[in-house]
């Protein structure tokens, strides 16, 4: 029995711990919060799956709902102004992320391991405030239950932006643009979609099984799962918490894990059997083997990633999938060839690297990471590698601009930018090479847009861009 409680204890002091050293880098220099935390657990053999589980559940809920949490701790305070050392706070957050979101945690318990946890860390000092602070907190939650306790109502006199910041704990910055693009009830739902689980969803290998196997397979190891709405290979795994590896048909290449938004973007670039096919950002290789596997893994594709560890992870995935059409290009190399490359592909992805403000439901800390700055910085790149790969598409080839982003200096500015400084090409609807249920998601100007809603896609954006024919 005290080996467990032990195991506990240390469960709610390494979440405190990684937040610590997330929130110690530069955001315009963190790396991913789920790398943060993967790095912090590997190798502890000694933890249970369920450990794990309940260590990664309160670090993203913590940075979820970081602003509110920070909220409701302030308010707390005797003295708003009173500074706090960011590794007791750390431990409040912890604490009250528990006894504000999840039910199941007794909130002596919070309490207690809070309180523990900030003497083991060296600031026995602070244990009486992090014990009354978080004690009010769970007398808080007692008193009205945990929807009304988590609420800012007492807040005072706040503007609509601010309120609705603290409320959906997103950055004001953020949620002003957002009013001012969709009006205050659009950008409220916006951020209340922002802090929802994002479903499961796996893309099926149909080059070694149909979806409908795939499907039955799933249904007899008990395991809810229904087709995807707008891609034909997609499955929504429902309610599972576990490791996609650990899923019926992994490891036998039956599937990739791949949000249906993303799946829908190689269906944009309309892939064929025996073309030249380039992935310029291609990542861990989501849409590469997708694109692959739309020719029926007859194309020649070659895939490059400024991230060598990103472009290992797409070899073991293609290796996996059983898929032998692709080519690993590192950066250097290809950056290289690339004055001997013009006019070599027929098609072009470029799923440019963005603010991801399109799937902050997946990765919470992009929210913390992310400034008006940046937005404007990424957009200028994009625009040099939109212009940087136009050269290498054949005459009459197809280039696919593609952004995990709806902000406007990410998607339409540029395909704008970029049409009006290259005479020529022109924009084809991307509805036209798109399932049937997916046109429905090309707006009137011929872009695939798709907002995040609840148990649905991610937000993305995609347009086709057709090169000019007859190019010298």
């Amino acid at each position: 029995m005290r080996k467990a409680k032990r195991r506990v204890i240390a469960v709610r002091q390494l979440a405190a711990l990684i937040l610590l050293k997330w929130e110690a880098i530069t955001p315009a220099r963190r790396p991913a919060l789920a790398q943060v935390a993967e790095d912090f657990l590997r190798g502890r053999t000694f933890w249970s799956e369920r450990d794990r589980a309940l260590v990664r559940e309160i670090v993203f809920g913590v940075v979820r709902w970081l602003r509110l949490l920070d909220w409701h701790i302030d308010s707390q305070l005797a003295s708003p102004k009173k500074r706090l050392s960011s590794s007791v706070r750390a431990h409040l957050r912890v604490g009250a992320f528990q006894i504000l979101f999840l039910d199941r945690v007794p909130c002596p318990a919070a309490v207690n391991e809070a309180v523990r946890g900030v003497k083991s860390s060296g600031h026995a000092w602070a244990s009486g405030l992090v014990n009354a602070i978080l004690r009010r907190l769970a007398e808080r939650r007692e008193a009205l239950g945990l929807e009304e306790a988590r609420s800012c109502e007492d807040a005072g006199d706040l503007g609509t932006v601010e309120r609705l910041a603290i409320e959906t704990s997103h950055p004001a910055w953020m949620v002003k643009r957002w009013v001012n693009r969709y009006g205050p009830r659009g950008a409220q739902a916006l951020c209340r979609v922002n802090n929802m689980r994002a479903p499961l969803t796996i893309r099926v290998n149909t080059l070694v099984v149909t979806r409908d196997k795939l499907l039955k397979v799933l249904a007899d190891h008990g395991i809810d799962a229904i087709p995807g709405r707008y891609a034909p290979e997609a499955i929504i795994v429902r309610g599972y918490s576990g490791s996609p590896s650990r899923i019926p048909g992994f490891r036998q290449g039956w599937f990739q894990v791949q949000d249906e938004a993303a799946q829908l973007v190689s269906y944009c670039l309309a892939p064929r059997s025996q073309e030249f096919i380039l992935d310029a950002c291609a990542g861990p290789g989501g849409k590469t083997t997708h694109i692959a596997q739309l020719t029926g893994d007859q194309g020649i594709v070659e895939a490059t990633d400024s991230n060598r560890s990103r472009l290992r992870l797409l070899e073991e995935n293609q290796k996996r999938l059983g898929i032998g059409c692709i080519t690993c290009i590192s950066h250097e190399s290809f950056e290289a060839e690339l004055p001997k490359l013009k006019g070599r592909y027929h098609r072009v992805l470029v799923d440019a690297p963005c603010s991801g403000l399109g799937v902050i439901r997946r990765h919470p800390d992009i929210k913390w990471n992310r400034s008006q700055a940046s937005l404007l910085r990424l957009a200028c790149g994009q625009r040099s590698l939109l212009s940087a790969l136009a050269p290498l598409v054949r005459s009459g080839g197809a280039m696919v601009y593609a952004t995990c982003s709806l902000e406007p200096e990410e998607t339409r500015e540029v395909v704008e930018d970029f049409l009006s400084s290259h005479p020529g090409w022109g924009l084809m609807p991307a509805n036209e090479a798109l399932p049937g249920p997916a046109r429905t998601l090309v707006d009137r100007d011929g872009f695939l847009v798709h907002f995040p809603c609840p148990d649905g896609p991610d937000g993305f954006f995609a347009a086709v861009l057709r090169s000019p024919r007859n190019r010298l």
